[in-house]
């Protein structure tokens, strides 16, 4: 029985907040499982030095990840072996596979949440992002780490076979499997004068109706297909479109001016927990036309908080995780998205969403998530 597992976080600088969720999630999982959790991850030391030079950050910072850290990882491992300690290693993020190599394997779980910048790397074009030089370099060493993990666990089958299709060592030893991504047990419907205290500084809401993203301005996020869904939708629908996240770059603002549309849409820039869930429980629909994801995470939540989802026709979103409690539309397409959102003037057809929705979050249950990671560290 392990007794103790240190989770590996990501490097903060880095901002990857979603990660930095999961993170949270599987620490408090793993204390409610009654096993000693620990979190380490790289510190941010040379990248101090660099006097704000963008440039110099960028290596100094791979200093404090790629070269001071494995040797914290090193002296932590010794000292676990020296007082006998029955200690097992969670690598919460598969971009740090580079990590394993510190680690003991047969005691070390890896979660992949996505290969998409790992195929970038490679060279395939259905990945809608983007690999310079250096990354195509570090993306290969990634690849070649996780393909040495002995226990993955994969948040989705789309992901998994995509990982499989690029694996560069066969070993009949792994134990690779599916855990899907575990919905927080915060994500619920907020009562309707909680979610006017929540939301009550944003005065542009007020007496409107929302259609909600959440996001980053990512290429693959597809924001550009709602700014064109909320042009198309302008005779046949008075509300605004709400982009939650990250701010617009400069590209999107000058659609937004281009398409004079600026007076529909509301960015609110990194919101917090309970503005999220305060912008699910209230919004019409919650829209996700990526052109790829591991996972997505957004559908889910959205559901479990009551708000009905349309996202893309395409794997994992499609199927395994909005299953037959989304609406689908062809992210290429805007008026595909803007018709599917017209359906919701039917109250039945939208509250009977919702209730698909509520019980398809369910399959997501975050206990029943830990205990599959709990099984494969023991195994």
């Amino acid at each position: 029985m392990i007794g103790r597992i240190i989770l590996i976080g990501n490097y903060k600088p880095d901002k990857q907040f979603s990660m930095q969720i999961f993170e949270v999630l599987m620490a408090e999982g793993y204390t409610k499982s009654k096993l000693h959790v620990k979190v380490i991850r790289p510190g941010e030391i040379f990248r101090k030095l660099s006097l704000n030079k963008q440039g110099v950050m960028k290596w100094l910072g791979y200093v404090d990840k790629f070269f001071l850290f494995p040797i914290q990882l090193l002296v932590t491992r010794s000292i676990n072996f020296i007082l006998f300690r029955s200690v097992s290693y969670h690598i919460c993020d598969h971009s740090n596979a580079f990590y394993l190599y510190f680690l003991p394997k047969k005691k070390t779980i890896i979660t992949c949440h996505d290969v998409l910048a790992i195929r970038a790397g490679l060279g395939f074009g259905d990945t809608y992002c983007h690999a310079t030089k250096s990354g195509k370099v570090l993306q290969k060493i990634i690849l070649k780490a996780l393909s040495g993990a002995k226990k993955l666990a994969a948040v989705s089958e789309f992901t998994l076979n995509q990982l499989l299709e690029i694996d560069t060592k066969s070993d009949s030893n792994k134990n690779w499997i599916i855990i899907h991504n575990a919905l927080s047990e915060k994500f619920v419907p907020l009562p309707e004068e909680q979610i006017q205290e929540v939301l009550n500084k944003f005065q542009q809401l007020k007496g409107k109706d929302i259609i909600l993203h959440v996001g980053s301005d990512l290429e693959r996020k597809n924001r550009k297909l709602l700014i064109y869904m909320i042009y198309e939708l302008q005779k046949n629908w008075d509300g605004l479109l709400v982009l939650a996240g990250e701010a617009l770059n400069a590209q999107l603002l000058e659609l937004i001016q281009k398409l004079n549309v600026s007076d529909r849409i509301l960015q609110i820039q990194n919101p917090s927990d309970k503005e999220i869930i305060a912008l699910y429980s209230r919004c019409q629909a919650m829209i996700f036309p990526s052109y790829s994801e591991g996972f997505g995470w957004p559908i889910i939540e959205a559901q479990a908080c009551g708000s009905p989802v349309i996202t893309s026709n395409k794997a994992p979103m499609m199927d395994e995780v909005g299953g037959n409690a989304a609406l689908y539309a062809d992210p290429n397409d805007a008026s595909s998205f803007a018709n599917q959102f017209l359906k919701f003037n039917d109250i039945k057809f939208r509250n009977a969403t919702i209730t698909l929705g509520y019980e398809n979050a369910k399959r997501f249950d975050f206990s029943n998530t830990i205990r599959q990671y709990v099984e494969l560290i023991e195994n």
